[in-house]
């Protein structure tokens, strides 16, 4: 989903007024639907790269310090 159709989604997801009737609740949810699946695709396309990054070297240094602290109790 292109950022236009994005912002299209999102604009698009009010509450449907109390006179609504069956179809205009179905594509409330529909868009709903679709707005939640792009919200998950983007977290996990970050997650991801975030997750494939190399942890860095000073932080690797203090989990074994402080692994180094737990074996001496």
């Amino acid at each position: 989903m292109d950022n236009k159709q994005q912002q299209r989604t999102s604009s698009t997801l009010e509450r449907p007024p109390p006179e609504a009737n069956e179809a205009d609740l179905k594509e409330t949810a529909r868009q709903y639907k679709a707005h939640q699946k792009a919200i998950t695709h983007g977290l996990r396309k970050f997650f991801d790269t975030v997750a494939a990054e190399p942890v860095p070297d000073e932080f690797m240094t203090l989990l074994r310090k402080m692994d180094e602290g737990k074996s001496e109790e």
